[in-house]
This record gives C-alpha cells, sequence and structure tokens, in this order.
C-alpha cells in the first residue's frame, strides 16, 4: 500500500517569484517466502518532505529541501534520519552589463548546491539490529533412549546502533546557451563524501568465534567532471546536430576498518572502490635451476615446470604467498566515459550515428575463458612458452588448472589488461516517403536500416574479449554480437 499527499504553492508577485511543495508518503509491503510461501513482515517506510524555492526576475534562484524519512530496517530510536539540501543560481545572462557586453549569449547560469542524502539499502537481510538463531540442516541423536533432535544455532551478533547511509554531496555548475541556442553546453563538478556506510568490522579478530552483523564503518570520497556540449545548426535544407558527453569520476576509500596489515601494500584503504588485488609477474621460469633459486608458492612445488609464471617476492620472504599480494590494475569500473551523438535531416532523410567509449579500467583474463585443456584453444595459445620461444606471450601449456599459473587461483597482473575501447554503438538510417507517393490509403511510411555494435576500436589483441564484459572466466559466452536490421514502418 502506497499512500502520498502533497500540497503545492506557486505564485509571482511582480518581479518575484515562489514556490513550495509538502509531501508526506507511506510504504507498506509485504512479500511471500519464496520457500514457505508465509507472509514475511511488512517492510515499511515513511517520509516528510518540505520544498521552498524563489527567484527573482530569472537571474537569482534559491531552493531549498529537507526531508524526515524513516525506515523500519533500524531500530526505534535510529529509524529516521533528517536530510537537508540547499541550492543557489545566478542567471548572469540577465544582467544588463552581460547582455551589452554579451549580446550572443541567452543563457549564462552559475549553481551551486549542497546536501545531505541517505540510504537504507540494507544488505543482508532488513533487520541487521536483531539477533538471530537459525535451525540447522543437520540433526543429531540426544538422551538415553537416543531422539533425534535438529539443534539451534546462534547467527551472527546483531547490531542496534544500525542506521542510515549517509552522504554529502557539493556540486557547482555551469549552463551556457549561445548563438541564438545553437550552442549549448553543461557542465558540473561534484564532490560526494559518503560515510556511515554499511560494513563488515574487519579490525574484530576471527578468535572471538561469532560472526558480526554489518556497522556504520566505512567512507569513501568520489570527485570528478561531468556535462554536454551540443550544436545544432542547418546547412540549406539539411540541418544537423551533434552531442558530445564526458565524465570523469575518481573514488578513494577512506577507511574500512580493515585489519592492521602486515604490510603497506596489502592495505585496501587509500584506494578506488574494486581495486584488484594480486601477483606482480616477474617473467616466466627459465630452467630447473632458475625454479631451485627463486621464491615460489608452498602448494606443490613439485609442480611448477619452466615455462610457468614467475611472481615478486614483495616480502623479502622467499616464498610466494598471500602476503605477497598488491594493487594490480584498475577496478572494472571506467572512470572516464565518452559519448559523441551525430545526426543530420534532410527533407524525409534522416542519419542518427551514436559512439562511446570509455577509459582507465581493468578487466580480468581468467577461468575456463582462456586456461588451455579448460576450454577452447585460442590464438594466443600458439604463442606460449617454449625453450625455443623466449619472447612468449604465454606461459607453457598444462592441463592443471590449480597450477601456478592459473589466472583463478593466482591472480596477477600478467592477466589483468589496462583497457580502453570505443565502439561504434549505433547507426541508423531512414527515409520518410512523401505522403503524396503512398498508395492504398497509407497515412504514412517510412524505410530504414539500422546497425548495433557495428565498428569497436580497443588497444588489446591477445585475448579474445569484449571491452564491455568484466571477465572472460565463463568461457563459452558469445563475443558481443553485430545486429543489423532492415525495417519497413507503415501508418494506416
Amino acid at each position: 500500500m502506497n499512500v502520498q499527499a502533497y500540497l503545492n504553492y506557486d505564485r509571482t508577485f511582480g518581479d518575484h517569484h515562489f514556490y513550495s511543495i509538502a509531501l508526506f508518503s507511506q510504504d507498506n509491503y509485504t512479500a511471500k517466502d519464496s520457500f514457505s510461501y508465509t507472509l514475511q513482515v511488512p517492510a515499511k517506510f515513511q517520509g516528510f518532505t518540505g520544498k521552498i524555492g524563489y527567484d527573482y526576475k530569472r537571474k537569482y534562484l534559491l531552493d531549498f529541501n529537507a526531508a524526515r524519512n524513516g525506515s523500519d530496517r533500524f531500530q526505534a530510536n535510529h529509524r529516521f534520519g533528517f536530510f537537508p539540501a540547499l541550492g543557489v543560481g545566478w542567471n548572469l545572462a540577465e544582467e544588463d552589463f552581460f547582455k551589452k557586453a554579451f549580446p550572443v549569449i541567452q543563457l549564462f547560469k552559475l549553481r551551486g548546491s549542497y546536501g545531505l542524502v541517505g540510504s537504507d539499502a540494507v544488505p543482508d537481510g532488513r533487520y541487521l539490529y536483531q539477533q538471530f538463531y537459525n535451525r540447522s540442516l543437520s540433526s543429531y541423536y540426544f538422551g538415553a533412549s537416543p531422539t533425534q533432535v535438529v539443534p539451534i544455532y546462534e547467527g551472527s551478533l546483531g547490531n542496534t546502533n544500525v542506521t542510515w547511509e549517509k552522504a554529502r554531496k557539493r556540486d557547482v555548475g555551469l549552463d551556457v546557451n549561445m548563438l541564438k541556442d545553437k550552442i549549448s553546453i553543461t557542465v558540473d563538478y561534484f564532490n560526494d563524501f559518503r560515510y556511515d556506510q554499511l560494513f563488515y568490522p574487519g579490525s574484530v579478530p576471527s578468535i572471538i568465534g561469532v560472526g558480526f552483523a554489518r556497522q556504520n564503518l566505512a567512507s569513501v570520497r568520489n570527485h570528478g567532471w561531468d556535462g554536454s556540449v551540443r550544436f545544432q545548426d542547418h546547412i540549406g535544407k539539411v540541418a544537423y546536430d551533434i552531442t558530445a558527453v564526458f565524465s570523469y569520476a575518481k573514488n578513494k576509500i577512506i577507511y574500512e576498518d580493515e585489519a592492521s596489515p602486515a604490510y603497506p601494500w596489502l592495505a585496501r584503504t587509500g584506494h578506488p572502490i574494486g581495486q584488484p588485488f594480486g601477483y606482480t609477474w616477474n617473467g616466466f621460469y627459465t630452467s630447473t635451476s632458475d625454479i631451485q633459486n627463486s621464491p615460489k608458492p608452498t602448494v606443490d612445488p613439485s609442480s611448477i615446470k619452466p615455462g610457468d609464471l614467475k611472481y615478486k617476492d614483495l616480502n623479502k620472504d622467499g616464498v610466494i604467498n598471500e602476503k605477497d599480494m598488491g594493487p594490480i590494475g584498475k577496478p572494472n569500473l571506467p572512470n572516464t566515459s565518452l559519448g559523441l551523438t551525430v545526426g543530420v535531416h534532410y527533407k524525409g532523410l534522416d542519419l542518427s550515428v551514436l559512439f562511446q567509449g570509455a577509459f582507465n579500467y581493468s578487466f580480468a583474463v581468467e577461468g575456463i575463458g582462456i586456461e588451455p585443456f579448460q576450454s577452447q584453444m585460442q590464438p594466443i595459445h600458439e604463442q606460449r612458452w617454449t625453450p625455443d620461444n623466449l619472447n612468449a606471450k604465454f606461459p607453457r601449456l598444462t592441463s592443471n588448472a590449480s597450477g601456478v599459473s592459473s589466472p583463478t587461483v593466482f591472480p596477477s597482473d600478467f592477466w589483468l589488461l589496462n583497457a580502453h575501447y570505443i565502439r561504434m554503438k549505433t547507426v541508423e538510417i531512414g527515409y520518410q516517403f512523401p505522403h503524396r507517393l503512398l498508395p492504398f490509403g497509407i497515412s504514412n511510411a517510412r524505410l530504414y536500416f539500422s546497425g548495433y555494435n557495428l565498428l569497436t576500436w580497443t588497444n588489446y589483441s591477445l585475448y579474445q574479449q569484449d571491452p564491455e564484459v568484466s571477465t572472460n572466466s565463463a568461457g563459452d559466452s558469445y563475443l558481443n554480437q553485430r545486429v543489423m536490421n532492415l525495417g519497413l514502418q507503415i501508418g494506416f
């Protein structure tokens, strides 16, 4: 059940414009358990929101809003959160001095905002504040006359202080329209600080013997730029438009309550979210003596052969283990994205092309998608290590899926690609037939051709991997397909 009630106010007094809204909303949702089909405890949310806005002659803009939201995912004394936000703007294009100095500019708006937002998206179940006791799937016999008993065991400790995740959001932006709106520009700089994130307390030793619920511990900073530039005009009867969009964002983990690392390269704090960790590739083992005299894993060292991958011993203890796993590559989320749309229109003919690109990210090559004899053989396997091939691009071929060269068991930067790509995402060409040429009472008809994923430019060629797939561990997955359509639309 969803209930909403709101009251709007909007009025202009001469050059002064006031507007406001008061909103009440409440959700009550009941679901059935997917196993027993019994009704679960209802999920409830309640919110009170108020907003006040003002502008003077479309030049000076002010907007304030605040919300008091409550969620049943938190205990009663932590249930409600208060989230205010303020936005201001100044349209210089409405100032007389600006109009005289820059008559070609129709809009020049400076704006900024600052606010606090909250999230009640609690992972790992709705009620972290409750202590659960669970029925075991196994049983045992108990008593003088043994009777089968199903035991109850203690679940993770509840956290009665769990509350809203929060983020302080700051934004400064500029909107510009010029040359009779032929050129439109929007640019924003944003800086978000997310805190009280729900995270497992890593500093608590496992010797305590019981699990912990998530706590409001972690914090992350994210900042960057985004925006768009659009140009539209015509040459005679040919109209065209070009739109470019861009985004750059960089985040860093400020705190996540991890256990004190034995070595600085083991720490997650200070790195981006999703930073991959693994071993640092240090060439191939070239001979039996090289294996004997080099650091190597202690797990089945007899399986290591010349041509296997060799890794750096970061802590210099002569052994390759998890203490030698440091940050490698970049997260799988691109921090830079670009898009370009081009449109052309002439009488009934139209053309639209979309290019998109992503930069500064890594993806993993692992599992049955690349390991020989675990998947189909690939061209890269022909460049494997052999005693005669000192410039190998791939380790020796082996059927051992858990050996030292395995990208799954021993993830390393050898299997991690720092990638970027530009893709012709969509193309569409269409022709709208003139009405005078249409027979049989047809009111409109359009012939079109469309293509999807027609061309892709990447910075790698060794692996059969689509740049938008995070890993090729699935192995048998199809590469991204080119799709072409020829169609006719008819209206009566």
